[in-house]
């Protein structure tokens, strides 16, 4: 079946206090033309936005930071030897380590810059391309130690709202043996449609989305970006990387794309009133599925807001997979022991 762009529209009523005057709201209930999956768009729905007072306390400084200049070599840990001779990979201001508290097998954290605030404006391509370019030498290096490592992301949690813990920016590679949800939901559902159709999806999205010219936003090199029809964030753009499968083929050419486009989404961001976000770049198994085109997807989220953390990072929220901090077992053993301790008072 060739992609769909599916949506029913519903209408909401209620009556204004004063009995009145009928208040009638639409709701858009789409269909992800290739998962199936449906979201929401709501009338009035709105994320909070900037307020540049709110981050002053954030960009100075800060002694504590183990990601700032002074400090990122004694206080990160070192690449393992039988991955690489280096013990950190560095590109331009870029500093990559192994993630002390891993999400996958071979977790690591690539700094941005030594520089500990960046405003959503200063995301350069070049930050973005050298931090990208680090992040997939890292990958060749631990797939060539590990060939059970073959499924990959590279992702970001920017401030306390999109789950990231350090205001210092940085990205996260995501590689292990086991896919994440998303990335299974993409595998399988892209490769049901190659069967069926002989093409694709990412493609025919593209040539799609280009002709129809209602959500296509640009073409920059290898890449196509737009706005997602059933979006499952805030202001969520998406961006797919033509005739490219993994991660590893991503060429500099590439990188330089991908970096130009998300620099672009993030000076919009910025605009708009936004400076927290999630991103996530999806590759194809390492062994190839001709199906699959390496995607990107990236979404705003609250702005910084006192003491504010959210705990949804960027595995749930663009991949949808649940993240947690102890096994489902000890908690049922205390909270065993809590309701028998409290019996027995």
């Amino acid at each position: 079946m060739p992609i769909q762009f599916r949506y029913e529209k519903l209408h909401a009523r209620s009556v204004a206090p004063d009995g009145r005057q009928d208040n009638v709201r639409c709701l858009e209930v789409r269909f992800d033309p290739l998962l199936g999956t449906s979201s929401r768009i709501a009338e009035g729905v709105k994320l909070q936005t900037a307020d540049a007072a709110v981050l002053e306390r954030f960009q100075g400084p800060d002694a504590s930071c183990p990601f700032c200049a002074d400090r990122v070599d004694l206080a990160t840990p070192r690449i393992d030897s039988h991955v690489s001779d280096e013990l950190r990979i560095r590109s331009g201001e870029t500093v990559l380590f192994p993630n002390l508290v891993p999400y996958s097998q071979h977790a690591a954290v690539a700094i941005f810059t030594p520089r500990h605030w960046l405003g959503v404006n200063e995301f350069s391509p070049k930050l973005l391309a050298d931090n990208l370019d680090a992040c997939i030498r890292y990958i060749r290096a631990v797939h060539a130690s590990d060939s059970r490592a073959r499924y990959c992301a590279w992702n970001v949690n920017y401030l306390f709202p999109s789950g990231g813990s350090l205001p210092h920016p940085h990205a996260q590679v995501f590689l292990d043996p086991i896919p994440t949800t998303m990335m299974r939901f993409q595998f399988e559902a892209g490769e049901r449609y190659w069967q069926e159709n002989g093409t694709s999806y990412w493609e025919d999205l593209v040539a799609m989305e280009r002709e129809r010219n209602e959500r296509f936003v640009w073409d920059i090199g290898s890449t196509a970006w737009m706005t997602a029809f059933a979006p499952i964030g805030f202001n969520e753009v998406r961006a797919v990387i033509r005739d490219r499968e993994t991660l590893l083929q991503l060429n500099h050419a590439d990188v330089a794309a991908i970096a130009a486009g998300i620099s672009r989404v993030l000076q919009w961001y910025g605009e708009v009133g936004y400076n927290s976000f999630n991103v996530s770049l999806f590759s194809g198994p390492f062994e190839g599925l001709a199906s699959f085109r390496v995607n990107l997807a990236m979404v705003t989220r609250t702005a910084m807001l006192p003491y504010y953390r959210s705990d949804a990072m960027y595995l749930e929220r663009l991949h949808w997979e649940a993240t947690v901090d102890r096994a489902p077992e000890a908690i049922a053993v205390e909270l065993r022991d809590h309701s028998h301790d409290r019996q027995a008072g």
